[in-house]
């Protein structure tokens, strides 16, 4: 018994001890946190600040202020809700949880935050009348003791009638993991069912099974995010009986973004989409669509140059911020010519800023950028073109824009190679406006040798490398190159 209790008493005490040193450490882990975000976010108009910290053995409580910095953001909220947003949390200590079952960690949060309760008192008296219920957000946060944050966000369902219209949302879920240093996990956002109609006419918009998924493996100076996103939903419907074209849309999409280390020093960037026309109505004119299937593939562009793009694009948006906030104050119209050519200037400096980072964003004989798109018919037919171009150039981006605009134009044919094939179902292109006109054009590039034809196609694949222009075997450089030359030479 003496073993049993003396073993309890050293139980309790290391407890107690680590329950103290988390306590400790639980507001300089929330501090980094906030500046970490701050970085990432500050300059899309949120800024996030730890107003007030108490500390006891168990729990704590912190409060956190949201600033909205974006002048138009501020000018849309600053009516209804208030500014700036404080949220408070209770943040429970570990190492041992006994609330929701036996579990150990860090820290734990539970945070129930009503929306009324952001909105001053006209605004959240018109909201409850409309809604009849109060929206309620639950967010659950558990903190590992190897800093990974597991977190479960639930809103509840939203129904809204007025007017002979209606909006309706099912319960919004956000999951996932994520190291509160580096970022890196994964989120998961699903909303079932989001619908919204025009009870009379039937007319409106209904979204089924919308999915985005995030996976973070690495931010990049806290600028450049290296991972996967995708969305997707099952079925989007849209019914506009005065609108043609929309007089019955129904889809499904899915869309994914990628950016990876190609090298130490270089990322390559995939944007991919695929459409899935179920019962979607088109005119009859046009064959009934199948799967329409976009690509933009970005291969070895510098990771420095990125960064300097993204700051110095970041620099124009506070620029621009600063001059609509300034806008909103009384001035002279004297006043507001010269703040509005002081910003000029500021945006003329960002460009100059802009283009220079091309010279460590863009690889010679490495940097290319990609395009494709297919398009497929319920009857299986397929039209497609992918265009490839491949940077080969030794220019330096250096000077004014009207500068490098011109330095470019002269050296347009030493910059790229360049490969484009093409397919173009003929029934397709019965669908195409002036669809007889661009069939006469058509059949003057088979006669030329533009294009070939096959019973059921025209195909143009061909290529340009270090001046010499291939199409469908055809070598027409001595045709087209002097022309080209004419063209980049142009004012000289």
């Amino acid at each position: 018994m003496k073993k049993i209790l003396g073993s309890l008493v050293v139980a309790v005490a290391l407890w107690a001890g680590t329950t103290a040193f988390i306590g400790t450490q639980i507001e300089k882990n929330l501090q980094q946190q906030i500046n970490h975000t701050n970085n990432l976010y500050t300059e899309y108009g949120i800024q996030y600040k730890l107003n007030n910290y108490k500390k006891s053995f168990f729990t704590s409580k912190a409060e956190v202020e949201i600033k909205i910095t974006d002048p138009m953001m501020l000018e849309l909220l600053k009516e209804s809700v208030k500014l700036p947003i404080i949220l408070d949390y209770e943040v429970e200590h570990g190492p041992i949880f006994l609330k929701n079952g036996l579990s150990l960690g860090a820290v734990q949060i539970h945070k129930e935050l009503a929306l009324s309760s952001l909105l001053k008192d006209e605004a959240k008296k018109e909201f409850l009348t409309l809604l009849k219920d109060d929206i309620k957000i639950t967010n659950d946060i558990s903190i590992s003791f190897n800093k990974n944050a597991s977190y479960n966000i639930v809103s509840d369902a939203i129904k809204v009638d007025k007017d002979g219209q209606s909006f309706t949302m099912s319960p919004l879920s956000i999951k996932g993991n994520s190291n509160i240093e580096t970022f890196k996990g994964d989120t998961h956002l699903n909303i079932p069912s989001l619908t919204f109609t025009e009870n009379k006419t039937q007319n409106g918009i209904k979204i089924e099974n919308l999915l985005m998924n995030i996976n973070i493996e690495e931010f990049i100076e806290n600028a450049l995010m290296l991972g996967t996103i995708d969305v997707t939903a099952d079925k989007l419907m849209i019914k506009d009986d005065e609108n043609p074209p929309l007089s019955q849309v129904d889809i499904a999409l899915k869309l994914q973004m990628k950016n990876e280390k190609d090298t130490p020093t270089s990322i390559n960037s995939i944007m991919e989409g695929d459409i899935d026309f179920k019962d979607t109505k088109l005119p009859a004119s046009f064959p009934q669509l199948k799967n329409l299937h976009a690509k933009v593939d970005v291969k070895s562009l510098g990771i420095k140059g990125m960064i300097e793009f993204q700051q110095a694009s970041k620099e124009m948006q506070e620029a621009q911020k600063e001059l609509f906030s300034n806008m909103g104050n009384k001035s002279s119209s004297k006043d507001f010519e010269a703040k509005f050519t002081a910003f000029q200037k500021i945006q003329e400096k960002m460009v100059d800023k802009i283009i220079h980072a091309l010279n460590s964003l863009l690889i010679k004989d490495k940097s290319t950028i990609s395009y494709a798109i297919n398009i497929q018919t319920k009857d299986n037919k397929e039209s497609k073109v992918s265009t490839d171009v491949h940077y080969i150039g030794d220019i330096e981006f250096k000077g004014k824009m009207e500068e490098v605009a011109m330095k470019v134009q002269e050296q347009a044919l030493d910059l790229v190679n360049l490969n484009v094939n093409l397919t173009l179902n003929k029934e397709h292109v019965k669908s195409f406006p002036d669809a007889e006109k661009l069939n006469q054009q058509i059949q003057m590039g088979v006669k030329q040798g533009f294009v070939k034809e096959t019973n059921e196609n025209y195909l143009l694949n061909g290529y340009y490398k270090n001046r010499e222009l291939i199409v469908n075997d055809n070598n027409l450089t001595s045709i087209i190159l002097p022309f080209l030359m004419m063209a980049t030479q142009a004012g000289h």
